[in-house]
């Protein structure tokens, strides 16, 4: 018997990915199958264990002289982060299978178990005038930073994590792009950067930078983000919104989900097919040249 507490350990040790919460993720459904055996978890297992999930709510962290507690805050969790457990769960049992833990032709107990619903809830129908106006905001802020760190990721979709993580090394402005080594997926990631993004960029480039300082830096800019989206007069957005917005405003400008997902790095193109409904245009195009 394989026991999902040893199998999931594994797993963790060989995930690729940069999300800083899959161990934490992985660490409830630990404690939900324990020594069951890997391979006999069903997805009925899977769907009660997330009822139980959304029952429990959100948890606060308290600090105590005996360590940390997580105390129930009575808030219920959203639909996209109960999915994100259940991907967390999924990207398991595809590096158990990779590394040849599970039997050959094993299927994933996660495939077919239903999802909350309430995905599409963060898509968005931005304009290029909101995001102007943005930037705009993000200029007069004291965070001389902001606004090219926005800039970025609400043209490139890249998460904080890889903006943070970039160095100078790894940007090349008079071609106009820049690497990722690795993403949340796994794999490294090009993008593009359009002239203006390029010159927001420049404008925060020291004379003395050196090729492994990095661009954007590990500080906080959670105040001064809010601070710009209420001079912009937008909602109170994350700034994980960003990539929603690079992702709908490609939508918008007629962009297929291939090229969608080749923007944001995306394997699957479920996140893509959520903003086909924005591009209108296109469908519209079609609909009159199939029915001319």
């Amino acid at each position: 018997m394989k026991s999902f507490k040893d199998a999931a350990q594994v797993a963790l040790a060989n995930h690729q990915g940069i999300d800083p919460n899959f161990g934490a993720r992985l660490e409830y459904f630990i404690e939900a199958f324990d020594q069951k055996d890997v391979t006999q978890v069903t997805g009925a297992d899977i769907e009660i264990a997330l009822d139980h999930l959304a029952a429990r709510g959100k948890l606060k962290v308290q600090r105590t002289k005996n360590g940390l507690v997580y105390i129930k805050t009575g808030l219920p969790l959203s639909p996209a982060t109960i999915n994100r457990y259940l991907n967390s769960l999924g990207s398991m049992y595809k590096e158990l299978r990779r590394l040849r833990v599970t039997p050959r032709g094993f299927i994933s107990p996660t495939k077919g178990v239903e999802r909350p619903q309430g995905g599409t809830a963060r898509t968005l129908e931005v304009s290029l005038d909101d995001v102007k106006n943005l930037i705009a905001a993000c200029r007069l802020s004291r965070n001389k930073k902001l606004a090219a760190i926005t800039a970025m990721a609400c043209t490139t979709g890249w998460r904080v994590g890889n903006l943070q993580a970039l160095k100078w090394r790894d940007i090349d402005l008079k071609a106009g792009f820049a690497d990722a080594q690795r993403t949340k997926n796994g794999t490294p990631h090009r993008c593009v950067l359009l002239p203006w993004v390029v010159a927001e960029v420049i404008r925060i480039k020291p004379k003395d930078a050196s090729p492994d300082d990095l661009v954007f830096g590990k500080s906080q800019f959670g105040k001064t983000w809010k601070t710009a989206l209420r001079l912009a007069n937008l909602p109170d957005w994350t700034f994980h919104h960003c990539r929603h917005i690079a992702a709908s405003i490609l939508a918008q400008s007629g962009a297929s989900v291939p090229v969608i997902m080749s923007a944001l790095n995306q394997k699957s193109p479920s996140m893509a097919l959520r903003y086909s409904h924005l591009n209108t245009a296109t469908l519209r195009e079609n609909l009159t040249r199939a029915w001319a």
